[in-house]
């Protein structure tokens, strides 16, 4: 599992990093891993910074990683407490141990430019989103100025 772990952070931060996307390894757990994700451009998350941290069970890469964004986000697919929809991000039944780290927050970049209405996890956002799409962008902004900085 260290090889593998080492190969993949040695992919996201030498080889080929995602635009947007630093990752660090926590020194003193090796299972724990922080990224920083910059909103993407084009979206209400632009100009932003989110925390999220990465968490390695055991017996990776044979059960999927923990997404959590430590940040405060509002986003329709993504709750309260930075918990995503692990359909989505696909960590729950379609986990393969062929999948990396580097695919699942390129999922996650996709989930910040685009909401899922059928996987609702804040009702909140989710409700602005669909009744007023002005406002929850504006509420997108307003909260990421807040928070992602």
């Amino acid at each position: 599992m260290q090889n593998r772990l080492n190969k993949e952070l040695q992919d996201l931060t030498q080889t080929s990093p995602i635009q947007g996307v630093q990752i660090t390894a926590d020194a003193n757990n090796r299972l724990l891993w922080t990224a920083i994700v910059a909103g993407p451009e084009g979206t209400a998350y632009q100009g932003g910074k989110f925390k999220l941290t990465i968490t390695f069970p055991e017996n990776y890469p044979f059960k999927a990683p923990q997404f959590l964004f430590t940040t405060k986000i509002f986003h329709p697919n993504i709750t309260e407490k930075g918990e995503f929809c692990e359909d989505m991000i696909e960590t729950k039944e379609q986990w393969q141990p062929t999948k990396t780290v580097k695919q699942v927050l390129e999922k996650i970049l996709n989930i910040m430019g685009q909401v899922n209405t059928e996987q609702g996890l804040n009702q909140k956002a989710l409700e602005l989103y669909k009744s007023d799409k002005g406002k929850y962008e504006e509420t997108v902004r307003s909260e990421t100025q807040k928070y992602a900085q």
